[in-house]
């Protein structure tokens, strides 16, 4: 699970409070947690603009709202990057048994 610790966002359930559930639940295993200085909420795939913000509207009240995700524009590039390639070494890894070329777990952040 990447995070990003420049976050403006207000969501409530940190990614901390997460991988303690995990470890009560005896399945601290199956969490990877990847830490992204200066990296905003959204850590999309590479190459997709780094948006800092985004216009919501209620369904049910129909109003606007903003929402701040946060992040500086190169390191959010760069943990979009290292993030991607780490996400492919895991699908290969689960999905295939094997991690081809091209994708490592070792980070140059």
């Amino acid at each position: 699970m990447p995070k990003g610790f420049c976050d403006l966002n207000g969501f409530k359930c940190s990614v901390f409070q997460m991988k303690a559930m995990m470890e009560r639940a005896g399945n601290s295993h199956l969490l990877t947690v990847l830490s992204y200085p200066n990296a905003g909420h959204l850590i999309e795939p590479p190459y997709t603009p780094h948006a800092r913000s985004s216009l919501f509207k209620d369904v049910i009240s129909h109003q606007k709202f903003m929402v701040l995700w946060g992040g500086q524009t190169l390191e959010h590039s760069r943990a979009q990057e290292d993030a991607w390639r780490k996400l492919l070494v895991f699908l290969r890894k689960n999905l295939y048994g094997d991690v081809k070329t091209g994708a490592s777990l070792v980070s140059n952040l």
